[in-house]
């Protein structure tokens, strides 16, 4: 009897152990998706105030590992996120940026938003 109570308390803790490691590796994917999201709103707050100002602009951003912040459809687009919901009024290029700590440069030039590392 006493070998059954200690498998059973062994089985029960490996179950335990077993859900907060899965639970875990959740709340780190949202907190590195939340992170991604922040990167791309503060690149297009800094997109937006340019267009508004026409004054030149530095962004720090952090991009999350497992994922890529890209330009496309004049949007800044990271894993299927795009601001804004519209595009923006002029056209934007840009680098794609990888993983990693990025200072951007945000300019106006010829009636189109250059951004560049």
């Amino acid at each position: 009897m006493p070998a059954l109570r200690t498998l059973a308390l062994v089985i029960l803790a490996a179950f335990v152990v077993s859900i907060f490691f899965m639970g875990y590796q959740f709340l780190q994917a949202l907190n590195r998706e939340r992170r991604a999201r922040d990167a791309a709103l503060e690149l297009n707050n800094g997109v937006q105030a340019v267009i508004a100002t026409g004054n030149p602009r530095t962004v720090e951003i952090t991009v999350p590992a497992g994922y890529k912040l890209k330009f496309e459809n004049q949007r800044v687009s990271i894993d299927g996120f795009a601001v804004p919901e519209n595009g923006y009024q002029l056209p934007v290029t840009g680098p794609e940026l990888d993983e990693g700590f990025h200072r951007l440069t945000i300019t106006l030039e010829n009636n189109s938003v250059v951004v560049s590392e």
